[in-house]
Order: C-alpha cells, then sequence, then structure tokens
C-alpha cells in the first residue's frame, strides 16, 4: 500500500485534508446521482409497461442511451477544459480570467449543439439499425435517440454551467440544478410514459420528452440566476467577443478528455453489440446492470471531482505537494466507499434487479452481471479519483491512452476470447470489464506516482 502513503506523515493535517475532500465530494456525488437518476428512473418506468413491452423497452432506451453518449465526448472537451482552466484561475486569485473562461465555455458548447442535434436527429437511426436487436427494440431506441438530441442545448448548458461552478469551488448549486432537473424529469415522466392526466400513453417516447423537458428546467434557472448575478461565477460585465486564445486553450486541456470518452463510447457500442449477440433477455438484464452501474460509478465520480478541482486549485496556488496529498487522499476515501457499494450491490442484486422489470429471466442475467461489477468497484474507485486527479493538473493524455488500453487491448479482446471462443457466453464478456478496470487502476496509479503532472503547464 506503499502508493497511499502521503508524504508529511501529519496525522491532523491528513484529517483536515479528508474534511476538506468530503466538503467538495458529497454535492457532486448527490449531482451526478440525479444526474443518472435521469435516464434510470425513466428506464424503471419503461420496464413496468408489460412482461415483453418493458423488456423491449428497457433495451430500447439503452440502445438509444449508449448512442445518446456519444455525444458526451463533445461536452467532455469543454467541461474538462474549463473545470481545470477556472480552478487554475481562481487558485491563483484570478476571479475575472475564470470568468472569461466560463463565457467562452457557454458560447463554445452552444455553438457545438447546432450539429449535435442535427446529427442526432438524422442519423442516430442508422446507428441503432448496425445492431442485431430485434426490430421492436431498434424502433424503440431510435425513438428515443431522435427526440433525446433535440434537448442538447439545454442538457449542455447545464453541464458546462456545472462544471465551471465546481472549478470555482461552488459544489452546492449544481447539486440544486441536478434536483430541478430530476424531479421535472420524473414527475413529467410518469405522467407521459403512462399516459396520466388526460395525456396519451407514450412509453418510450414520453421519456425522452420528459428528458427534454427536464434539462430545460435546469437550464432555464441557471440563464435565470446568471441574469441577475446570483452565482459565483458571473458573465464578465464588459462583452469582448470570441476569444480564440481562450477557446484554444480550452480545448487543447479538454479535447484528450473528449476523446477519452470519445473512444470509451465507442467502445462500449462494441462491447454493447456483443452483448445483442445473446438475445433480448440478456441486453435487457445487461441495460439494467449497467443504470445500476450508473448508480454506483457516481460516489467514484464525485471523489474524482473534488481531485480536479482541488488539484487544479493547489496547482493555482503553487502548492504541488498539497495538490498530490489532496490526489492520494480523495483516492483512499473512494476506494473505502466504493468497497461498501460493490458489498451492497453484490447482496442485494436481485432486488435492484426487480425494479425493473418482472420478467425473471432478465432479472437472472441482471444479477449476475450486477455481482460482477461489485467486484470492480475497488479498483473503480482508484482509477476514477486518479483520473480526476491528472485532469485537474492538465495531464489528461494519460486517462485517454489508458482508456484505449482498457477497451480495445483488454476488455473487448477479452470479451470475445471468453464470450465465444472459451464458450463462456455472456459471463465470459461481463468478466472482461472487471479485469479491464483492474488494469486501468494499476497504470493510473503508477501514472500518478510519478508526479510529471506537477509540471504541466495549462
Amino acid at each position: 500500500m506503499r502508493w497511499f502513503r502521503l508524504g508529511n506523515g501529519n496525522g491532523n493535517g491528513n484529517a483536515a485534508k479528508r474534511r476538506e475532500i468530503l466538503a467538495f465530494t458529497w454535492p457532486v456525488i448527490l449531482t451526478n446521482l440525479l444526474q443518472s437518476l435521469t435516464v434510470t428512473v425513466n428506464m424503471i418506468m419503461v420496464g413496468n409497461l408489460g412482461d415483453e413491452a418493458g423488456r423491449d423497452a428497457i433495451a430500447g432506451v439503452g440502445l438509444g442511451s449508449q448512442v445518446v453518449f456519444l455525444a458526451h465526448a463533445i461536452m467532455m472537451a469543454v467541461s474538462a477544459g474549463t473545470i481545470a482552466l477556472i480552478a487554475r484561475h481562481i487558485g491563483a486569485g484570478e476571479k475575472k480570467k475564470a470568468e472569461r473562461v466560463m463565457e467562452q465555455s457557454i458560447w463554445l458548447s452552444l455553438i457545438l449543439t447546432i450539429p449535435l442535434t442535427l446529427a442526432g436527429w438524422f442519423l442516430g437511426g442508422y446507428i441503432i439499425d448496425a445492431f442485431p436487436a430485434s426490430p421492436e427494440v431498434q424502433a424503440l431506441g431510435e425513438t428515443y435517440v431522435k427526440f433525446v438530441f433535440l434537448g442538447t442545448a439545454f442538457s449542455f448548458f447545464e453541464f458546462i454551467m456545472g462544471a465551471a461552478l465546481r472549478g470555482a469551488g461552488d459544489m452546492k448549486t449544481p447539486m440544486i440544478m441536478a434536483a430541478i432537473t430530476n424531479i421535472v424529469n420524473i414527475a413529467v415522466g410518469y405522467v407521459l410514459i403512462f399516459g396520466y392526466w388526460g395525456f396519451p400513453q407514450m412509453g418510450v417516447l414520453g421519456a425522452a420528452v420528459a428528458n427534454i423537458i427536464g434539462f430545460a428546467a435546469g437550464a432555464g434557472v441557471y440563464l435565470y440566476l446568471l441574469m441577475r448575478r446570483k452565482l459565483r461565477l458571473n458573465m464578465p460585465i464588459r462583452r469582448m467577443g470570441y476569444s480564440k486564445k481562450v477557446v484554444r486553450r480550452i480545448m487543447r486541456i479538454g479535447s484528450p478528455a473528449a476523446a477519452e470518452q470519445a473512444v470509451l463510447q465507442v467502445g462500449f457500442l462494441f462491447y454493447t453489440a456483443i452483448i445483442v449477440y445473446f438475445g433480448t433477455a440478456a441486453l435487457a438484464g445487461h441495460q439494467i446492470g449497467a443504470r445500476i452501474q450508473g448508480l454506483a460509478f457516481m460516489p467514484g465520480m464525485g471523489f474524482a471531482m473534488a481531485a480536479t478541482a482541488l488539484v487544479g486549485l493547489n496547482l493555482g496556488a503553487k502548492k504541488p505537494q498539497e495538490a498530490e496529498e489532496s490526489g492520494w487522499e480523495a483516492t483512499k476515501l473512494s476506494m473505502l466507499l466504493m468497497c461498501g457499494i460493490g458489498a451492497v450491490m453484490f447482496v442485494f442484486a436481485e432486488p435492484m434487479a426487480r425494479l425493473f422489470v418482472p420478467d425473471t429471466e432478465t432479472i437472472d442475467y441482471a444479477a449476475l452481471w450486477i455481482r460482477l461489477q461489485a467486484l470492480a468497484m475497488p479498483a473503480i474507485g482508484i482509477h476514477f479519483t486518479l483520473s480526476g486527479a491528472l485532469r485537474g493538473a492538465g495531464d489528461t493524455h494519460w486517462p485517454l491512452n489508458v482508456a484505449i488500453l482498457g477497451m480495445f487491448v483488454v476488455r473487448l479482446p477479452m470479451a470475445i476470447l471468453l464470450g465465444f471462443t472459451f464458450g463462456l457466453g455472456i459471463l465470459g464478456a461481463w468478466i472482461a470489464f472487471v479485469v479491464e478496470y483492474s488494469v486501468r487502476a494499476a497504470i493510473i496509479a503508477w501514472r500518478f506516482r510519478l508526479g510529471a503532472w506537477k509540471t504541466i503547464k495549462v
């Protein structure tokens, strides 16, 4: 456990760091949980449309979500650069420069949503059709994709605002915005999916429309607060127009993070294509497990964002040793919490699966998948948190490199080898996931330990 020792050995100092990390982390965890629930709750509702209908709806929404997440790679380019630069400026006491970065990030993200929205509407269905799923599942997935992409501008604006405020140390406002988004999404989804209050039963289409309206509500509140100058960061009073220099800095830092997400999402599409070969019940079980996974990942992502902000703030304040110690402390806390989450997942896998669908075969697949994921939770905590710390330092290339290696050298080849060549079926494909994250955690920990990230200029 040498990697997890801090340099000063000061117990009181470490306790203070842990309090600081937890103060950063708990609002981020809640924010991420709420954002993940946007899809998860809708999936639970569509899964209760009936045995076979619910199973097809879950599979369709799951496939559609994979395509929607491709757009998140673009969002990551802007948000990763935004949070790293703003943290550096705030750490150095340069609030006006931080606000300038936020301004450029907002305009850049809104411009990028135009081609993304058009691509989602006109091309999303072709990606869905590439999966060898049943015609019913493909049709539902295409419906979900086309309509969710119509709300890209709202979701991007909310995510970028959240990243900017977290870079400035404000973790609570994004949490409140995520709560508003989620409450609206659940309420509207319940009405539209099942057809209450005079509305027709819209099923998967209702889930997509609820997603749009939920993010529109969150974006609307953010816009109101910006106009009233009620946030920790506000738009600069003096409008200076487009800044090529600032945008280049944002994209230079964020592009590797975007490439990392793009690589992962493309890899997920190939991985899902492997799962599809094992049947609709296996695919639905996989998508249920993926939603549980999304919720289980949130604490790790919360510590990752805390590490990103704290490392960036400390480097901006010329305190590289404090930055390193914050990264290791956040990793220890993340790993411990993820171990606890993994234990809960392993024990309660079947009841979790039953929340989504009544189909017994699907529940059995989902429970097996959830238990295998539980075994990977400690490694996931290490990988997420130290990757976040590296991003906070501007060292975004290494998380990208490790993502490529993990997905295309470990997970996908092993899934094919174990699943088809060795005849383990879907069990082999899922075992590959556990091995991949163990490899990624070891490499990222080694990179952070080297300390080369301390000298990167942003």
